[in-house]
């Protein structure tokens, strides 16, 4: 017998299988000031999105909103702490893949 896939009403969410860079929200291949002005705008004055909502979840709570500005902020100028894996400078996924953000967009890792 042959058997068919049922895929009516499925939605697959698949996370980008060659990983990205944790807080690189503007998806520009790095990590710089650009990325917390990025996610402010995107959350305070409607400017543009988050291809890779995962990239933007910069402290890895399981949700994008100020905290995340203002950690990649803190790491980048205070030296408070790091960014969660994959981090921000080599790409890799997400170790905690029970997270709700998706990445469907992001075309910086090899």
């Amino acid at each position: 017998s042959v058997m068919t896939p049922v895929t009516q009403g499925l939605v697959l969410r698949l996370r980008n299988p060659s990983g990205f860079l944790r807080a690189d929200c503007n998806g520009d291949g790095g990590v710089d000031i650009s990325d917390a002005v990025h996610t402010l705008g995107v959350l305070f004055l409607g400017q543009g999105g988050f291809p890779c909502k995962d990239a933007c979840d910069t402290n890895d709570d399981g949700v994008i909103d100020i905290s995340d500005a203002i950690t990649t902020l803190g790491v980048l100028f205070l030296g408070q702490g790091t960014i969660p894996l994959p981090g921000n400078k080599t790409c890799g996924v997400d170790p905690t893949g029970a997270e709700p953000l998706t990445c469907e967009t992001y075309s910086r890792c090899p």
